[in-house]
């Protein structure tokens, strides 16, 4: 057919305890391909793009400038992490970083034939809508909900044939609480820690969740609800921070009229912390504290020496605060496991474990409305999900499109499945 393009959708890897798993792509196709689109930073998203490059892809990457900015932290740090068993090398991050297309939201690129609309999720994070011979919408990670530093996916204009959409949460007993609600529990949790004398742990995903929770426990602590303690960063968190910072022009009102209008820069509380010694055992032996490092999944960073330090006072607490994947050794702890693998020993903790419900994607009910707004829509494909939440929200989709008396196919896509659109 005249005019058809080969295009790819993000480029991640699969991060988890043992193995990463790449994405199954052959130097032959990688070569055909006429555009990349990168929705957002995360690494199972754009953790793979350097290997485009190494493979032998000439084109370009389009996406945020923000976007841009945090994964030039990311591919440089995992592969500093994963050195001789990268799958690219610092070259190959160069080509990706030079071969770059900014496109602004809303901003339509007619020799792309593409738009981005904001996404919510994290700083930058896009929906792709791709003006092909039938229209393709892409969610990316989407999030409708605002957050304290980002405003909400915009999604009620969106019109297209075909829709690609996340399901992390796309369980039907998937339902995130309000963010007042799960805020309030969480500093609770915290409190009740503190109150004991312990210190809490909080392993959190550089890029996104790590600010996030800053911004509730510096605003909670500045309110007087959450104790005056300190509140230690650690790993990448910190240098995120500073890429939030430089982008605020993309952050909700609220955060750049505190930057530009006073002096109440949320990125630079007095709270804010960092350690001392290489061992951190300046913060494990300083007495009662809040910590929030990297990695979320306890997939290795900073995190592991806290608690190896840490892990063995009952009186301290590990609170996690984004999705924990299977396989990974944050999900094993909280299916029951108390054990750690850290540097081919075995420690067995025996402080509180418990998981905050702060999310950066929709849960159940707010993926339906994302489907049910789009206009036009013919065909659904159902991505980035696990197991029986494929299910229910293919299941809910067909349910709502029933009543709505819509004729929409949904698909659940098998790895190296094709299809024609």
């Amino acid at each position: 057919m005249e005019g058809r393009q080969n295009i790819l959708l993000d480029c991640g890897v699969k991060l988890k305890s043992k193995k990463e798993e790449f994405p199954l792509l052959e130097n032959s196709q990688i070569k055909t391909l006429d555009k990349v689109i990168l929705s957002h930073a995360h690494m199972d998203h754009s953790g793979y793009l350097p290997a485009l490059y190494a493979s032998g892809y000439r084109g370009k990457v389009a996406l945020t400038k923000p976007t841009r900015d945090l994964i030039q932290i990311l591919l440089a740090d995992y592969l500093k992490i994963n050195a001789g068993f990268a799958p690219y090398d610092d070259r190959d991050i160069n080509h990706l970083l030079k071969n770059t297309d900014l496109l602004e939201f809303n901003e339509f690129d007619s020799k792309k034939q593409i738009r981005f609309q904001p996404a919510g999720h994290i700083l930058g994070a896009a929906i792709t809508e791709i003006f092909e011979e039938k229209k393709v919408i892409y969610t990316g990670d989407i999030n409708i909900r605002d957050s304290r530093l980002v405003d909400g996916a915009k999604f009620s204009d969106l019109e297209g044939e075909t829709l690609i959409i996340e399901s992390t949460y796309g369980g039907k007993h998937d339902s995130h609480p309000a963010a007042k609600d799960s805020a309030n529990t969480f500093i609770e949790s915290i409190q009740a820690t503190l109150q004991k004398n312990g210190s809490v742990i909080i392993p959190t995903f550089a890029t996104g969740r790590g600010q996030e929770v800053l911004f509730i426990l510096e605003n909670y602590m500045r309110s007087g609800k959450l104790e005056k303690v300190p509140i230690y960063i650690d790993g990448m968190v910190k240098k995120m921070l500073k890429v939030y910072r430089h982008n605020a022009i993309y952050l909700k009102d609220e955060i750049k009229r505190r930057i530009l209008t006073s002096d109440d820069d949320p990125f630079k509380s007095p709270h804010y912390q960092l350690p001392k010694s290489k061992d951190r055992r300046d913060v494990s032996e300083g007495g009662k504290c809040i910590i929030v490092t990297t990695s979320g999944m306890l997939n290795g960073g900073p995190v592991l020496s806290y608690l190896d330090n840490m892990g063995m006072n009952k009186k301290n607490k590990l609170i996690f605060t984004g999705y924990q994947a299977e396989g990974t050794p944050g999900r094993s702890l909280l299916d029951g496991s108390r054990i750690l693998n850290l540097d081919n020993r075995k420690i067995e903790l025996d402080l509180e474990i418990e998981q905050a419900r702060l999310s950066g994607h929709s849960d159940h009910r707010e993926l339906l409305q994302v489907v049910r707004a789009v206009k036009g829509l013919q065909k659904v494909f159902i991505v980035h999900g696990e197991g029986e939440k494929l299910i229910d929200f293919k299941k809910g989709i067909e349910q709502q499109a029933q009543k709505d008396k819509k004729q929409i196919e949904v698909i659940i896509p098998k790895v190296g499945e094709t299809f024609e659109l």
